[in-house]
């Protein structure tokens, strides 16, 4: 018998085989046990098996010190959240759990060669060799040695300035950018401060903020104005602060200043302004000279809003007092040009405000009467001078554009970091140290400038240090003993002078203790021991300490810091028609580390919730100008250099800017480092006073 195949039966056999298919559980079951296989790679970190439990500590992701508990199986966290009654975690640390194990993550010394494929594993001893040349060759004269220090007033802190004490010239540096930097405006303003000096937020019903962050967390303002405050927020971008303010005034970038003139001069003009307030003002008519060059008109032309909105926010600030006015550090775009947070600041005064600049109360150090290294400002540094720099980048990391710091080294300056990660500032160094990150190390997290009491906070370690991290205390100790340099004390680790200071705050009884699982603060009289102290620290506990006093008498200068024509600028801007102002923007969280949990790539990449890295925004209208409203793909030229960036159109961006989206990068996502990679912000070149928060750009198609 004949075996026939027709058409007709093949097309039979593969509808019903299809039919078959889609009616059978059998492939969507394979594909069930595909996706199951391949999300449990058995490389995939698997946390250990054992007991649940929690334990409690201290965020060490930012300033904010936040409370968190943390869901342990065995001795592994597995996921964090915000303890007691204190407020959620941002992503950063809901996420903070992922960071031991991020793929930047180092556990050996590594030699970066400019040009070379990949970095280099050198031993501990090479670096602390090299270190120590370059710290010889600073004291017989041949530049100078510095210190960037990206949390200051830690324990950490403390050893580097014991150890640059022994060298001529030596100084520690806030890394720009760091929060509170934009407050050191404030000196020029008081001529009778003894101290750093602050403005104490407590208790204000305004805040008048230009460019700070202060719906993300600066400067703790929901606990220093617990009731109803009335926030008005001055930034060209519209930021969450802005979202969340009462009153959003979108200034042009580098305007700033000229607006806070332009309240002055209305509180002025309007007799606003009580006798009472100009007799503490010491050079009250050369003020008074200077922003009468600033009326309401020409404000408004310069900064691209209405004079009414200027006229009225100069009124309710007069009459909802007590109104406080911050500059503070835009997240990735740093402080404002110095002569803007001057003129900003000095609003306080005419507010009646200036008894809230009190000078800053000082955090107890871990030994007193040791020798120190100072404190300085970077842009008081001259440029080529800095023979080695050292970036202590151990308890985090802040964006900011490396020109700020590269034109002060000299031509054969070595460059050495502390971070756990080969990430972020790290990237510029020759060594680069590895340290234990958060969760794997004692940290602290002292206040920031802008606190007007001291606090310290303790974040203990939930997971052992990984074989090969260097504490940061113990390389001040190497660098002693290679250079042979007495020290003194016995002190050899982060912890041990942690512990020397918490003992110190005991002894003095002062300050209290606030817990996340208590309503009440604890006063540290009460504390049978140092040890108890420690322990409520290490368990998410904050220690407050006396805020300063007000100073109802002191005298301020308002004229003499405004020596610069806030306006030139504005009108070197209009050079060309291509001409774009460009904003750096960031969430504030991914811009106080080096990286972030690679989770959070769904956020930046496969959602766009959040705005992509190294992706460029601007409006629909200037894009429309420039001849780029169908581009999707440009590049931009600034006087840093040039990228190509991805374009996006949002009307929410104001004309003549384009935003540009500078943290996180790539490599702090989690992406493999490549020789080329470059990250965004270095494209921003600071200018004189070493500010970066706005510079010129060109965008051109390609």
């Amino acid at each position: 018998m004949r075996f026939e195949v027709t058409r007709r039966d093949v097309m039979r056999f593969a509808g019903g085989a299809a039919i078959g298919a889609a009616l059978s559980p059998m492939p969507w079951t394979l594909t069930d046990d595909l996706a199951i296989w391949t999300q449990n790679w058995r490389w995939i970190p698997r946390p250990s098996k054992g007991e649940r439990s929690t334990a409690t500590t201290a965020c060490a992701l930012c300033a904010a010190a936040c409370p968190l508990e943390a869901n342990c199986v065995g001795k592994s966290p597995i996921a964090l959240r915000a303890a007691g009654g204190a407020q959620p975690l941002c992503s950063l640390g809901l996420t903070g759990h992922h960071l031991p194990w991020h793929p930047a993550r180092i556990t050996r010394p590594q030699r970066i060669e400019r040009g070379a494929a990949r970095p280099a594993s050198v031993s501990i001893e090479a670096v602390v060799r090299e270190t120590a040349r370059a710290m010889a060759a600073a004291r017989s004269g041949s530049g100078s040695v510095v210190v960037l220090d990206s949390r200051p007033d830690r324990s950490g802190s403390w050893a580097w300035q014991r150890l640059l004490a022994s060298i001529e010239g030596a100084v520690v540096v806030a890394t720009p950018g760091t929060e509170g930097s934009s407050l050191d405006a404030l000196d020029a303003l008081s001529s009778d401060a003894t101290r750093l000096t602050t403005l104490d937020l407590a208790g204000a019903r305004t805040i008048l903020s230009f460019g700070a962050p202060v719906a993300e967390g600066w400067g703790r303002l929901s606990e220093c104005c617990p009731g109803d405050v009335t926030l008005v927020q001055v930034e060209p971008m519209r930021s969450r602060s802005a979202e969340l303010s009462d009153h959003w005034l979108p200034a042009r970038p580098g305007t700033e200043g000229v607006l806070a003139l332009g309240i002055a001069n209305t509180l002025i003009s309007a007799s606003l302004v009580p006798s009472s307030v100009t007799e503490s003002i010491a050079d009250f008519a050369a003020y008074t000279d200077i922003v009468a060059r600033f009326p309401l008109a020409r404000v408004a032309a310069i900064t691209g809003l209405a004079a009414d909105d200027i006229a009225l926010t100069a009124r309710e600030l007069a009459a909802n007092g007590p109104t406080v006015v911050v500059a503070g550090e835009q997240p990735g775009g740093g402080p404002l040009r110095r002569s803007d947070r001057v003129a900003i600041l000095g609003l306080n005064a005419l507010l009646g405000s200036a008894g809230r600049i009190v000078d800053r109360a000082e955090l107890l150090s871990p030994r007193a009467g040791e020798p120190l290294a100072p404190v300085a400002r970077l842009e008081s540094l001259p440029g080529r001078s800095v023979a080695l720099l050292v970036i202590d980048a151990s308890a985090g990391d802040v964006a900011f554009p490396w020109h700020v710091v590269d034109r002060k080294l000299a031509s054969s300056a070595l460059v050495v970091a502390l971070s756990p990660y080969l990430a972020g500032t790290a990237r510029h160094a020759d060594f680069v140290v590895p340290t234990a990150p958060f969760l794997e190390a004692i940290h602290e997290i002292p206040s920031s400038r802008t606190e007007a009491a001291p606090a310290l906070s303790i974040s203990a370690p939930l997971l052992p240090a990984r074989e090969g991290a260097i504490d940061p205390v113990a390389f001040v100790r190497m660098l002693a003993s290679a250079g042979q340099i007495d020290l003194g004390g016995d002190w050899s680790s982060t912890e041990s002078l942690a512990r020397e200071r918490v003992a110190r705050i005991h002894a003095a009884a002062i300050g209290s203790v606030a817990q996340p699982s208590e309503s009440a603060s604890l006063p540290v009289a009460s504390l049978a021991s140092a040890d108890e102290l420690w322990d409520a620290l290490a368990k998410g506990g904050r220690w407050t300490g006396d805020r300063a006093a007000a100073n109802p008498e002191r005298r301020v200068e308002l004229a003499a810091g405004l020596g610069v024509d806030l306006t030139r600028e504005v009108g070197a801007a209009q050079a060309s028609d291509r001409t774009l102002k460009l904003v750096p923007r960031a969430a504030r969280e991914t811009t106080l580390t080096a990286v972030v949990s690679p989770v959070l790539s769904k956020l930046y990449r496969e959602s766009q919730l959040r705005r992509s890295p190294g992706s460029a925004t601007l409006s629909p209208r200037t894009a429309a100008a420039l001849g780029l409203r169908n581009v999707r793909a440009a590049r931009i030229l600034t006087a840093g250099g040039s990228a190509h960036v991805s374009l996006s159109l949002d009307e929410g961006v104001m004309a003549g800017v384009v935003e540009l989206t500078v943290a996180p990068d790539l490599i702090a996502l989690g992406d493999a480092a490549r020789a080329d990679h470059r990250m965004a912000i270095d494209l921003l070149t600071p200018a004189a006073d070493g500010s970066w928060s706005s510079i010129d750009a060109e965008l051109v198609e390609g």
